[in-house]
């Protein structure tokens, strides 16, 4: 049975100090049927498919209408990467904090590799993290290291440069080498059906390739995609080489004082100890690529498990479009029925639409 429950609820004036006004706060559970369900963030409650949708709900993941997920402009952050210290109260009206909109996108492990805006200048920086790219029987350390190339005297984004190592096996010295790429793709803006709004493809044996996203489905040399902060392996979705990756540093704990600081030169020798200490990884968590949702890790633990049972993760909420990419809601999760491996029976979303 699917509900939907209207609330109001008068929030306190914002940063800027202006009173809005209640904001209209809508709740709605969604039963999920055959392991999915609807959202519409306007009309303020489930929907089928075919009705039009913002945000789907499929198994632990929420995805939106836009990027990867579908084909409208639905996009959206996670909020605790602009501000840790606001509450879903305190957010009331959409100009109450400049952001950043992110796309659901082909990821994996690497997709994690980056901290953004500690500075509050809205800049990606490395966590620096040595992850480990495998195909076949042939392990490959990388290493993120920039994401921005000086042009004509203007700092520009989207040229990925990175450090790689194949990871010996007979105890010789691993061969390291740096790599940086074009990955502009079109910028943010392109249409997905814009020509120019490519990733770009590498392959540790023969680099950059030229390769037409529906070429590279097909291709199995290529191991990992590029596109402006986004980057893809070779399996799953991607294409057909099961090209897996971990991260093997995801405890590595660093704070984000201590990311401000890292740099290519003082992180060169965690590679190369890491590079060093790495046993093959038999029992490390290895993934295929898959789509990655902007609306994730709203819940900790793991499903369907009894020593890790999954709960709520606490003060964890989003900023979102709707699927036109016009209208901005303030969301989160607070409450779900069922604690299934393949996906819980209902889930119940809280958002306001913001002036």
């Amino acid at each position: 049975m699917r509900l939907r429950t209207a609330l109001l609820s008068l929030l306190a004036a914002g940063l800027l100090g202006c009173p809005t006004g209640p904001d209209e706060l809508e709740t709605v559970t969604v039963t999920l049927e055959n392991g999915t369900g609807f959202v519409d963030l306007q009309g303020g409650s489930a929907v089928a498919e075919a009705d039009g949708w913002d945000i789907k709900l499929d198994g632990w993941n929420l995805f939106l209408n836009g990027g990867e997920s579908g084909n409208e402009k639905a996009g959206g952050i996670d909020m605790e990467l602009l501000d840790l210290e606001m509450q879903f109260e305190d957010m009331n009206r959409r100009n109450q904090i400049v952001w950043f909109l992110f796309f659901d996108s082909y990821a994996c492990a690497l997709s994690d590799w980056w901290w953004y805006g500690l500075d509050g200048t809205h800049t990606l920086f490395s966590n620096y993290h040595a992850y480990v790219v495998r195909r076949d029987d042939r392990d490959f350390a990388v290493q993120i290291l920039d994401y921005y190339r000086v042009i004509d005297g203007a700092v520009e984004a989207g040229y990925p440069e990175f450090r790689w190592a194949e990871i010996p096996t007979d105890g010789s010295e691993p061969v390291v080498s740096t790599v940086d790429l074009d990955a502009t793709a079109g910028g943010l803006s392109a249409d997905p059906d814009d020509p120019s709004n490519q990733w770009t493809y590498f392959s540790f044996d023969g680099g950059e390739l030229a390769l037409t996203d529906s070429e590279a489905l097909a291709d199995d040399t290529l191991d990992l995609g590029f596109k402006r902060f986004n980057i893809k392996s070779n399996s799953g979705p991607s294409g057909p080489a099961s090209v897996t990756s971990v991260d093997p540093d995801r405890e590595r704990g660093e704070t984000g004082e201590e990311v401000m600081d890292f740099t290519a030169a003082n992180q060169e020798q965690w590679f190369l100890d890491s590079v060093d200490a790495w046993d093959g990884g038999d029992t490390q968590p290895f993934v295929e690529d898959a789509v990655q949702p902007v609306l994730r890790r709203w819940y900790q633990g793991l499903p369907g498990s009894a020593d890790e049972p999954v709960s709520l993760w606490d003060g964890r909420w989003f900023l979102a479009t709707d699927r036109t990419g016009e209208q901005i809601a303030k969301l989160r999760v607070i409450g779900f029925e069922g604690d299934a491996a393949a996906g819980p029976d209902s889930l119940t979303l809280e958002w306001a639409v913001l002036p």
